[in-house]
């Protein structure tokens, strides 16, 4: 089974192909992939600075493939108010897996009490994990993955999935990792050698594959999991068993 964590789907014009259902699945049938979950890319953000419309083409996305198509919602949490009404509306009503956040693209940091941990709050009350891009040190380091340990620290019923493992700042990412149980690690871009070293260091039952799918390629991403000397039991956690897990997919969610 391969459910691929951190994937991006937009209708055609708010960002890259695939833009259809019956095209995404089509990508999935390809790769022997059996589900994946999706969250809106940054251009589809609308002229609100929300990511509504983005947020409600997944809903309907998810009810052409309910058991294919695992939604996050996406939410800009400089708006507060919208922020906390999308993740009530598309979690607590829409049964949405899980809330997305960049806090380089949104240009927030994730340990921020007045920013983050509002939402942070209301997604631990929903029971769903939080997906976070990090990665280098850029704009003024918002995306650092070592910020996620003050979240972990503060919420430590929230299951935080460190996305691209930190990029290059993987070690960071491993090392939060390891402070706290409740940090997840997202395998795109990574190296075999990188997610060996995360699954050495951490166990492989809190690392996820991921593709970053359209801006990461899925067979190159799932590729790098079947070369990473470890155990074919390991692998098979990471490709898919243990997102199955953090989403109660087994219980029937």
């Amino acid at each position: 089974m391969i459910i691929d964590a951190h994937t991006h789907f937009a209708r055609e014009g708010r960002g890259r192909p695939p833009n259809s259902v019956e095209d995404l699945l089509c990508i999935l049938d390809m790769n022997k992939i059996e589900a994946l979950v999706t969250c809106a890319p940054y251009s589809s953000i609308g002229k609100d600075r929300t990511y509504d419309e983005a947020n409600q083409f997944l809903a309907e996305s998810m009810n052409k493939a309910p058991s294919r198509i695992l939604p996050l919602v996406r939410v800009n949490p400089h708006l507060k108010e919208n922020a906390l009404e999308s993740i009530q509306r598309f979690v607590g009503e829409k049964r949405f897996y899980g809330v997305k956040v960049h806090p380089r693209n949104e240009a927030f940091a994730i340990n921020s009490e007045e920013i983050a941990y509002p939402i942070a709050k209301a997604t631990t009350k929903l029971q769903v994990p939080m997906l976070i891009h990090t990665g280098d040190p850029d704009t003024y380091g918002f995306a650092q993955p070592a910020l996620v340990g003050d979240l972990a620290d503060a919420f430590p019923n929230l299951t935080l999935i460190i996305g691209h493992m930190g990029k290059r700042l993987y070690e960071d990412a491993i090392l939060v990792a390891r402070w706290f149980d409740n940090i997840i690690l997202e395998t795109s871009f990574r190296s075999p050698r990188e997610i060996a070293h995360a699954v050495r260091r951490i166990g492989a039952d809190r690392v996820v594959y991921g593709s970053d799918m359209p801006f990461g390629i899925p067979e190159i991403e799932i590729m790098k999991i079947r070369l990473c000397d470890i155990s074919p039991m390991e692998k098979d956690m990471i490709l898919g068993g243990n997102i199955a897990r953090i989403l109660n997919l087994e219980g029937g969610r």
